[in-house]
């Protein structure tokens, strides 16, 4: 068959007259743990902060009131719980931390989980309640967060960062993330309502890659339940897993929304 310039053109030229669909990102507030700093010395005072937001690493501060549970694990695997400290007036930020004490060396785990909240929107904006009772429900959803935070002192031991907590949606991992370095995988292991969770997507990434919620790698969990993060840079890495299912009482709410974060630092 002739090959003709003509119509070549002419179809490249209408192809490109298509206007490009752009898909924006969807976003969702993202609860997550940070501290003053990854590496302590025992004796040292750590500071926990708990955020509620959309993207790194700008934040708003999470409401502790909100929360089921907000603990730490020492090294030597005993369980505490954190406490928050007063608005401090001459702060700049006028912000609320956690005090956490380092009494012994190696790796610590802070863990937060949120209070399971209904959101449901109206059109006269979004209720923290179910859809029984608001018959202008425009839709529902069931939200429960967690998020961990690794750290140590001294240097990294222990078994805290195995520990499983029971919370709805979990990632443990399976190497201690404080000793992981630039070019390895953390190979973690997720776990939904205690069982592994397969074939769902886990994303990761690192302060300085974007200020908005845009990801270095995505990966997905195996049949066991276990993902591979490859690190490609060093910093402070933020990763989450997102997991959303049909809500059984559709009466009640639509969908349930669950997510967890992990962060921890890379030299």
């Amino acid at each position: 068959m002739k090959f003709n310039m003509k119509k070549f053109l002419l179809m490249v030229l209408a192809i490109s007259m298509v206007p490009i669909l752009v898909i924006p990102r969807a976003r969702a507030h993202n609860l997550w743990i940070g501290v003053d700093h990854y590496d302590f010395k025992v004796g040292e005072t750590a500071r926990v902060f708990l955020y509620l937001a959309h993207s790194l690493p700008f934040a708003d501060l999470a409401r502790p009131e909100r929360m089921t549970e907000f603990i730490y694990i020492i090294p030597s695997g005993k369980k505490k719980r954190l406490v928050p400290r007063s608005p401090d007036p001459r702060s700049f930020f006028n912000e609320v931390s956690f005090p956490l004490s380092i009494e012994e060396e190696g790796t610590y785990v802070a863990a937060v989980a949120m209070k399971p909240v209904f959101v449901t929107l109206t059109p006269e904006g979004r209720k923290r309640q179910s859809k029984i009772n608001l018959p202008d429900a425009i839709n529902c959803r069931y939200v429960e967060f967690s998020s961990k935070a690794f750290f140590y002192a001294g240097r990294p031991k222990g078994q805290s960062y195995k520990r499983i907590l029971g919370h709805t949606l979990e990632a443990i991992p399976q190497v201690d993330p404080c000793i992981i370095k630039v070019g390895e995988y953390l190979p973690l292991k997720v776990l939904f309502k205690g069982k592994p969770l397969a074939g769902q997507f886990v994303y990761a990434t690192y302060v300085g890659f974007s200020t908005r919620e845009d990801y270095a790698l995505a990966t997905k969990t195996d049949g066991e339940g276990l993902a591979r993060i490859k690190i490609l840079k060093p910093g402070i890495w933020w990763v989450k897993i997102p997991y959303k299912e049909p809500h059984k009482d559709k009466t009640e709410c639509d969908v349930d929304q669950y997510a967890t974060i992990l962060t921890f630092e890379v030299k």
